[in-house]
């Protein structure tokens, strides 16, 4: 078995751990306390944080699943995983940010989920010659103005005006580790995710060679390809450690913390032996730009 593949089977397993603690956090927000080792956890939350952590948390969780299920992939399947890593990592910094920032973050993207769904159908579809407009009222302006007052005014649309890094920065202001672990999975795949989902030469010359040290083989690529896997997979685990962090943290649990922190330290292992952050690190200059 080569070290990738070493590396790739034991992040699935510590990733698949991580799975069984965010199923424990979505219990508690959702059913009620639990014992776990011991301790009791009772959820300290609002209800609308509830709401919106569930949300995106659930949604995070279930694309880690199609992460773990396409993790014996090489070549170009392998692709396919940035875009739902990107997401993993969306949702699970949303979600941190939710537990942690104030209920009325939470209430207004909650309220933005009923003004986005009616803009779905109140909208104008491309630009000049190919351009249509969907409608489902006589004055789409007036409408939005008096069922969403919040979303009218310019620049408004959006549930938050942060960008991740700065939603980073405020988590971590609250639970250091959470935002270290959030920037972690931030800086491994989110510029290289937005270059291949949007298409771009250099994304997929990325994908082709950027793990491939001259060896122009296919072979060589798919060795490449399986590389890519063990850093997508580190990027996801980081994402999961933030939100499971931050919950363990912010509901006084030391037994959730020491678990969680057990298993980050088992993928910081694999970083560290498998040389991740050096090769990440030339690929995540400019990572600060959001699209």
């Amino acid at each position: 078995m080569s070290e990738n593949a070493k590396s790739i089977k034991e992040l699935c397993q510590v990733i698949e751990e991580q799975q069984e603690l965010l199923r424990l956090a979505l219990w508690v927000m959702s059913q009620g306390p639990i014992i776990f080792r011991g301790h009791e956890i009772k959820c300290v939350l609002e209800w609308d944080q509830v709401r919106a952590a569930s949300a995106t948390s659930l949604g995070a969780s279930q694309s880690l699943n199609t992460i773990l299920k396409g993790s014996n992939a090489v070549g170009i399947p392998v692709r396919d995983l940035y875009p739902i890593a990107r997401g993993v990592v969306e949702g699970f910094i949303n979600a941190t940010f939710f537990i942690t920032q104030p209920v009325e973050v939470s209430q207004r993207a909650l309220k933005h989920k009923d003004y986005a769904s009616w803009k779905h159908t109140n909208r104008v579809i491309g630009v000049g010659d190919f351009a249509f407009t969907l409608s489902s009222c006589t004055d789409p302006k007036e409408t939005a103005a008096r069922l969403f007052p919040e979303f009218a005014g310019k620049g408004q649309g959006g549930w938050s005006t942060l960008d991740a890094p700065s939603k980073i920065d405020r988590i971590g202001k609250v639970v250091r580790f959470s935002g270290g672990a959030l920037l972690g999975a931030y800086g491994l795949i989110y510029a290289i995710s937005s270059e291949i989902i949007h298409g771009s030469v250099f994304g997929m010359s990325y994908f082709m060679s950027a793990h491939n040290s001259g060896e122009m083989t296919v072979e060589g690529f798919q060795t490449g390809t399986e590389s890519q896997v063990v850093t997508i997979l580190t990027a996801v685990g980081h994402a999961a450690s933030g939100f499971l962090a931050a919950f363990a943290k912010l509901h006084d649990c030391q037994s959730l913390i020491d678990a969680e922190r057990s298993l980050f330290e088992r993928i910081y292992n694999v970083v560290q032996y498998d040389g991740i952050q050096e090769k990440s690190s030339s690929s995540a200059s400019g990572e600060g730009d959001e699209d």
